[in-house]
């Protein structure tokens, strides 16, 4: 069993294999909501990577934030279950973690404010 250690990082530093990574989550993660047609239900939808392992050794970690916005300077998360149907997301999920490098991928449910549209 895996630790569930937040300490536990994956040194990344940019780089093809860090970029190709995210570039394919994200792609998986569109395909699922075209597929879906809900591409067009959302504002925006930052895919991250960032190098927490949670203890497996050398892998990184998705983040899937949905947003909701007619003008960027606020803006809602879409709520699972109500704005997005909780089966489309556990689909990208499952299509995301189909790539042995990725720890585990996390749902952000921050609105804005207090946080961005992206993450920083």
């Amino acid at each position: 069993v895996a630790e569930t250690s937040l300490d536990k990082i994956t040194e990344t530093y940019p780089s093809q294999d860090a970029f190709d990574q995210l570039r394919i989550a994200d792609d998986k993660a569109m395909k699922v909501l075209q597929k879906h047609g809900l591409n067009k239900a959302l504002a925006q939808m930052p895919i991250v990577s960032f190098p927490v392992n949670f203890g497996y050794e050398g892998k990184r970690s998705i983040g899937i934030r949905t947003m909701i916005t007619n003008d960027f300077m606020t803006g809602d998360i879409a709520l699972p279950g109500r704005d997005l149907p909780i089966d489309v997301i556990h689909e990208m999920v499952t299509e995301i973690l189909k790539d042995s490098s990725i720890a585990r991928v996390v749902y952000d449910l921050t609105s804005k404010p207090p946080g961005t549209t992206e993450w920083e």
